[in-house]
């Protein structure tokens, strides 16, 4: 018999909000699957609870990057759960960047059929599972915490505010955009439009360390290995959950040394001399003023900001 597995889903989400009575269709006759819908922040932990008292095993996120982060910002933080759940990511946001990396990638339909049909076998996870922290955010002077697997800033938060503004709202989803919004931004750079090269100096200290200063015309920092239409863009080594890359202001080379970083394949101009660093750490600080992109969204740091890894939790990629 297969166990009672957990479903939460936004319906606000970008790919729900037109698709969303089909997914529900669909999942109501999964009869392993427990569906909650959250149409609010707020009626999150009342779900997570719920969910609790079934003893489920298997907790799915029908939602955006943004909504399955705060989803597992609480699990991890409050702990509904006496043994934290396995965890699976449906695509129904914008981008879905953390379910092409550790969810169940592709159209929402075919994933959610997907994810119906492991919930009604056996539901092995031989060769499916992967393991991953999120993101813990701390801004200075700030009791909140925020969570996510993906944080960016310089070019990154100008690229995502453009790709808002001129792509995502005319219905424009899923890696084709993040390709759109991306191929936008490099252009903008490469012609020194004020718009995307609005660089940000940073103080930046990892695992404790001394910190150094960074004209960073883009900062990653993330716990997955593969980002929007499979971007690989670290290569630091080191123990550490966090994978964090540095773009200076002047970095040499910039458009052909930015293709190889993105294949995952650095060329010889990715050093430190020629402006490009790429670390591993559990704890990296940063010290700045100006706008981070924490999976999607924006948020606007001032002083101290502390990124360190939660917790791993174990993803089913379906």
């Amino acid at each position: 018999m297969s166990s009672a597995v957990g479903l939460i889903s936004n319906p606000n989400s970008g790919h729900n909000r037109d698709r969303f009575d089909r997914i529900r269709e669909r999942v109501s006759h999964c009869s392993p699957v427990h569906h909650l819908v959250t149409d609010t922040a707020d009626q999150v932990p009342e779900a997570l609870s719920r969910l609790a008292e079934l003893d489920i095993a298997t907790l799915a996120i029908n939602g955006g990057d943004g909504t399955a982060s705060a989803i597992l910002g609480q699990l991890l933080e409050n702990r509904p759960f006496s043994r934290l759940p396995r965890i699976v990511l449906l695509p129904g946001g914008t981008a879905n960047m953390n379910a092409g990396d550790v969810g169940a990638s592709g159209r929402l339909e075919a994933a959610v059929a997907r994810f119906c049909q492991w919930c009604e076998g056996p539901q092995h996870t031989a060769g499916l599972v992967a393991s991953r922290p999120l993101l813990r955010v701390q801004l200075h002077n700030s009791d909140q915490l925020h969570h996510g697997m993906f944080l960016g800033a310089g070019a990154v938060t100008q690229g995502t505010e453009y790709a808002h503004r001129e792509i995502h709202s005319r219905g424009l989803r899923d890696d084709f955009s993040l390709a759109l919004g991306t191929a936008r931004t490099l252009w903008g750079v490469l012609r020194d439009d004020p718009e995307f090269n609005q660089h940000v100096t940073i103080d930046l200290s990892l695992d404790g360390g001394p910190p150094r200063r960074h004209d960073s015309l883009v900062l990653v920092i993330s716990s997955l290995q593969r980002l929007a239409f499979g971007m690989r863009p670290f290569w630091g080594t080191g123990p550490g959950h966090l994978r964090l890359t540095v773009m200076e202001q002047h970095c040499t080379k910039f458009l052909r040394t930015f293709v190889s970083i993105a294949r995952g394949r650095p060329n010889r101009n990715a050093v430190p001399q020629s402006g490009y660093f790429s670390h591993n750490a559990e704890r990296i600080e940063l010290s700045m003023n100006g706008s981070l992109n924490l999976d999607g969204e924006i948020i606007h740091a001032v002083g101290k900001v502390v990124v360190s890894a939660t917790p791993c939790l174990e993803f089913i990629k379906l």
